[in-house]
């Protein structure tokens, strides 16, 4: 692998054909042109970028031909999978050129490699539903694929995360996946991270011994609840993308805003030439107060 590896990820686009706004308030064209924006001025600058589903409110051509030309903006290489906003077959003829995309409307379940990292998509999508669903035939694929891929740290891609997230209203609607999924997960100790959407919020968790990661939607949020009788709000809060950022097989998660437009300040007397000097001293035992300069010590 790379010495260092950063992979961007974004989830829950929700386009939709102009000019229209999602649920009659959501300029999501608008708000995913920000984000591709944002990602092509990124330092550093990432690696890949992933996009969890939901890429699309409706699924129709006009939506996917918005979404195609949004995305083509983005000169970084792409990987996408579908949500339950999505349909399978219209998502890969949109995107022909992905050819790791099943073209017959099956589930996008596929492995890519990316150095010594590999990316393991686990398409968990009923169609026509909000909910998730994992059979037998799905889980044989997953310890199957992930049995190939010892060796190597593994990042697996999902729509839905895998376990309750605590936002009532959607768990509330999700049906208990099977135990033997977890057991599946359990099993390939390289299974390092598992990076999901769905929920329009910032998550993370645990399952079968790997971390979760749920990015929040490049347009609206929910609003935060854990009563499942309380219904969904939209919360127009700002945006953030998720950075994962892989050493080796050490990953770390990070967000960060959409808008760049937020002030960022160096600190007085500290610069690309002192600051060398000033890690060293620090490591070799001197104080705060010894290695910071002058201007950054509050007056007695």
């Amino acid at each position: 692998m790379a010495d260092a590896l950063l992979i961007a990820h974004l989830t829950d686009l929700h386009v939709v054909a102009p000019p229209t706004l999602c649920y009659g308030m959501v300029d999501t064209r608008a708000f995913l042109a920000r984000a591709v924006r944002r990602l092509n001025t990124l330092d550093p600058r990432p690696d890949l970028v992933v996009v969890t589903g939901d890429l699309v409110d409706e699924p129709t051509a006009e939506a996917y031909g918005c979404l195609r030309d949004l995305l083509a903006a983005i000169d970084i290489p792409l990987v996408v999978l579908p949500g339950n906003h999505d349909d399978r077959a219209l998502l890969a003829r949109t995107f022909s050129e992905h050819d790791y995309l099943p073209r017959d409307g099956a589930k996008a379940h596929f492995v890519l490699p990316l150095g010594e990292l590999r990316l393991v998509a686990f398409d968990a999508v009923t169609p026509g539903q909000e909910h998730a669903r994992i059979t037998q035939v799905d889980l044989e694929w997953l310890d199957g694929a992930l049995a190939e891929t010892a060796g190597h740290p593994v990042m697996m891609l999902m729509h839905h995360p895998p376990m309750p997230t605590g936002l009532g209203f959607m768990d509330a609607m999700q049906p208990a996946l099977p135990p033997a999924f977890e057991a599946v997960i359990a099993r390939h100790a390289n299974v390092k991270l598992i990076v999901c959407g769905h929920i329009h919020r910032a998550m993370d968790g645990m399952f079968g011994g790997a971390r979760v990661a749920v990015a929040p939607s490049t347009a609206h949020q929910f609003v935060l609840a854990f009563d499942p009788m309380t219904p969904p709000r939209l919360s127009l809060e700002p945006p953030l993308l998720r950075l994962h950022h892989w050493r080796g097989g050490d990953v770390i998660s990070f967000t960060t805003p959409v808008d760049p437009d937020h002030l960022t300040q160096a600190f007085p007397g500290v610069d690309a030439e002192s600051w060398p000097e000033m890690v060293h001293r620090m490591r070799e035992g001197a104080s705060r107060a010894a290695v910071y300069p002058s201007e950054m010590k509050a007056p007695k």
